[in-house]
């Protein structure tokens, strides 16, 4: 297979492959985990994982901010999809990140929380170790250009 030189902006997301598997299952529970982002890391040489965790509005007015929110505090709710995505990272060596945002045009739209994940241990007290960092929606998007370009071949 040859390399590609090229390779097309994102102009809009596209919803309809989640909209057809939800059509598929007709009700049916499902035993998948969707991936947000999965690409190569040439300066690792290594896979990155990311998973997008969105911090709806409904949370702001208990406190619950990109910045204050955390895996542990509703791994109950989403131990199978942690589970799966730490699997899933190691199989491949991977990197996975979890990523805290709000809704652009929401109270708190200039926080991202990015956790790089260590570990998921479903015996422990607080289940998702991570690294965190505390930025804004600027700097993830000069961490995520820059990681997006080291997945160039």
């Amino acid at each position: 297979m040859g390399t590609f030189s090229t390779s097309k902006s994102l102009s809009h997301g596209d919803d309809s492959a989640a909209e057809f598997v939800i059509e598929m299952l007709n009700g049916d529970p499902t035993f998948a985990v969707n991936f947000d982002r999965i690409q190569w890391d040439n300066k690792n040489n290594c896979y990155v994982i990311i998973e997008y965790l969105l911090c709806d509005e409904s949370q702001f007015a208990r406190g619950v901010t990109p910045h204050t929110s955390h895996p542990n505090r509703y791994f109950h709710k989403n131990a199978r999809k942690f589970l799966a995505l730490w699997q899933i990272a190691a199989d491949l060596r991977a990197i996975l990140y979890l990523v805290n945002y709000a809704k652009k045009g929401t109270e708190f739209q200039n926080q991202v929380l990015l956790m790089k994940v260590e570990m998921i241990n479903a015996d422990l007290a607080a289940p998702v170790k991570t690294i965190d960092r505390k930025i804004t929606r600027s700097q993830y998007s000069a961490w995520f250009r820059e990681l997006n370009i080291r997945g160039k071949r």
